[in-house]
């Protein structure tokens, strides 16, 4: 019951904000008691904490993955990130056009006045986490030959890891799940135009920005 608790509290969070789920909302939904709930979490701030925890675990921890494995070529980790957020946006957005929030991070962040101190950190910390992991993408790519030695590397990672943090504002702003890996597609096709190796015949391909958003 804790984990099938921690799934639904997960999914409102996301939908609603934190303000906008109760702990009836949730009892509701899984035909149980608030008591029950009391009794696995405690407090709201408790639970919501469990929650945020664990999705900065899995969701910091496959950012990770994809952007540190060594031997993975940039396009490649470009091209796994957009079927991460796929996955993410598709969950709560089955049809493509409801316009639902699809990040428990971007959402909590809206209320973040509501947050208490311990949980703004674990934000901060997610997306500094995430910066990092990006800009061990650009040096592996820099060390592997696909980028020139003098590419900026830290710069480029937090360019790539925005399109990451900010996904749910980029697809409501252009229109959609497309707009966003139109978004991903230009930032590629910007770094390896700047900065491929010339020696790389693999790096800034004329097709690239099409080959990742007709994916």
């Amino acid at each position: 019951m804790r984990d099938e608790i921690k799934r639904v509290a997960t999914r409102l969070l996301m939908l609603r904000g934190y303000r906008g789920v109760s702990y009836g909302d949730i009892a509701q939904e899984l035909e149980i008691t608030t008591t029950n709930i009391h009794y696995h979490f405690g407090p709201k701030a408790r639970l919501v904490a469990t929650v945020m925890h664990d999705y900065i675990e899995q969701v910091g921890g496959r950012f990770r993955g994809i952007w540190t494995a060594p031997g993975v070529r940039l396009s490649t980790k470009v091209e796994s990130t957009i079927a991460f957020n796929r996955e993410a946006f598709t969950r709560l957005n089955p049809t493509g056009g409801e316009g639902n929030s699809w990040s428990l991070i971007t959402r909590l962040s809206a209320e973040g006045e509501a947050l208490d101190d311990l949980m703004r950190e674990r934000i901060v910390a997610f997306r500094r986490d995430i910066h990092a992991s990006a800009i061990t993408g650009m040096e592996q790519a820099v060390a592997a030959g696909e980028l020139r030695p003098d590419t900026p590397c830290p710069q480029l990672g937090r360019l790539m890891a925005s399109c990451f943090l900010y996904a749910v504002h980029i697809t409501r702003d252009s229109g959609g799940f497309r707009g966003l890996t139109q978004h991903y597609a230009t930032q590629l096709d910007l770094i390896e135009r700047s900065w491929g190796s010339k020696t790389n015949d693999l790096v800034a391909p004329e097709n690239a920005p099409q080959r990742l958003i007709d994916r």
